[in-house]
C-alpha cells in the first residue's frame, strides 16, 4: 500500500493549496483512507507483537518512536520558517510558548477546536492527535474484544452527525467517537474472516448510498460529510484489495516517505510564501509536491530510519520475551 499511501499524502497537499476535484475536498477524501489502513496495521502490529495486555505499554512506545521523530524535526522547522520569514502572520500569532507547549505532545493537537491549542503551526498535525486517541484504545478493543460494540456507538454517533443533529465536522470527521468505526473496518480487514468482510462490505455499500443521496440533495451537504462517506466508499475497497498484493521494496519505501510529505508540505508552502507570495498555479503546486518529495526522502533517511531500527529491535525483544523456553533450559 505504499504507493497508495504516497498518493494519499500528495492529496492532502493538493488539498491545503486550494485544489478541488468536482467540488469535492481530496484531502478529506485521503484522510479517510489514511484511518482505514491505520485500523488495517495497528491490528496486524498488535496481534503479531503486542497481543498481551503487559505489552500495551510496548505498543504505545512502538507508536511515539513513529509518529514524533519526523513530526518534531517539521514542527522545529515550521517554527523557525514562521519565526523568521513569516512575521505579522496568523502563523506568526499562533507561534506562542503556550501553544508549542500544547502542540508538543501531539495528541492535543486532536482536540484544537475545543480552544486547548492552535493547530496553525502544523496544520495537518491535527489528524495525528485523532490517530494517537485511536492508538491508546484500539489494544484493549482487540484483547478485550470489544470492537464490536465500539463500531456500534461510532457508526450511531457519524450518522446523526453527517446528517446534521449535531456537528457535522467535529463528530462525522475530527473526533475518535464519529469515525472510530472507519478505523475499525481498516482492523476487520486485516486476516479478514466472514464477519469483517461482511462489515467492510455492507458499510461500503451503505457508504455510497448516503454519498448519492448527499450529490442528489435527498441528504443535505454539510462540512466534509460527501467527502467522509466517499473516503469510505472507495477506500475500503482500495485497502481491501492493495493489502493482498505482493510485498515490493520500492513500494515500501514511497510509503515511508508518504509521512514526510504528509507533514512538511507547510513548511514547504510557508517557505515559498515568504519569497513567492502569489497564487498557487500550476506551477507553484508541481514546485511544492517535488520539495516536499525530495525533504521527505532526505528526512527518512536521517531521521525516520534510526527511529524504525529501534521498532523493530522492540517488536524482536517481545517475540523473543513470549517464545516458551525450550524443555530443559536453565533459562529463568
Amino acid at each position: 500500500m505504499g504507493v497508495y499511501r504516497l498518493l494519499l499524502a500528495l492529496l492532502v497537499a493538493i488539498s491545503h493549496m486550494g485544489v478541488t476535484f468536482m467540488g469535492f475536498n481530496p484531502g478529506v477524501v485521503a484522510v479517510v483512507s489514511f484511518l482505514i489502513i491505520s485500523g488495517f496495521v495497528m491490528t496486524s502490529l498488535i496481534e503479531r507483537n503486542y497481543g498481551t495486555a503487559r505489552h500495551v505499554g510496548l505498543f504505545y512506545l512502538d507508536r511515539l518512536l513513529r509518529l514524533y521523530p519526523q513530526f518534531l524535526l517539521y514542527f522545529v522547522l515550521s517554527c523557525l520558517v514562521i519565526q523568521f520569514l513569516l512575521p505579522g502572520t496568523p502563523q506568526a500569532e499562533a507561534l506562542t510558548l503556550e501553544n508549542i507547549a500544547t502542540s508538543l505532545p501531539i495528541l492535543p493537537l486532536g482536540f484544537y477546536m475545543f480552544g486547548i491549542t492552535v493547530p496553525e503551526i502544523l496544520p495537518p498535525a491535527w489528524s495525528l492527535g485523532l490517530e494517537m486517541c485511536f492508538y491508546l484504545l484500539i489494544p484493549f478493543l482487540i484483547l478485550y474484544k470489544s470492537r464490536g460494540i465500539a463500531f456500534a456507538v461510532s457508526v450511531t454517533v457519524f450518522l446523526v452527525a453527517a446528517l446534521g443533529y449535531i456537528n457535522t465536522d467535529l463528530y462525522g470527521y475530527r473526533l475518535l467517537p464519529g469515525v472510530l468505526f472507519i478505523f475499525l473496518c481498516g482492523s476487520y480487514l486485516y486476516r479478514a474472516r466472514a464477519k469483517g468482510l461482511w462489515i467492510a462490505a455492507i458499510t461500503t455499500i451503505i457508504a455510497t448510498l448516503l454519498f448519492a443521496a448527499i450529490v442528489l440533495g435527498v441528504i443535505a451537504r454539510r462540512p466534509f460529510n460527501a467527502e467522509v462517506t466517499l473516503g469510505i466508499a472507495v477506500g475500503l475497497p482500495a485497502v481491501f484489495l492493495l493489502s493482498r498484493l505482493r510485498y515490493h521494496r520500492l513500494d515500501e519505501l514511497l510509503g515511508n516517505i508518504s509521512y514526510g510529505v504528509f507533514l512538511n508540505h507547510f513548511v514547504v508552502m510557508y517557505v515559498l510564501r515568504a519569497f513567492w507570495p502569489v497564487a498557487y498555479s500550476e506551477l507553484i503546486v508541481t514546485t511544492v509536491l517535488v520539495l516536499s518529495f525530495a525533504l521527505s526522502g532526505v528526512s527518512y533517511y536521517w531521521v525516520e530510519r534510526p527511529a524504525l531500527r529501534l521498532r523493530h529491535a522492540l517488536r524482536t525483544g517481545v517475540r523473543r520475551e513470549t517464545v516458551p523456553a525450550p524443555t530443559g533450559s536453565s533459562v529463568t
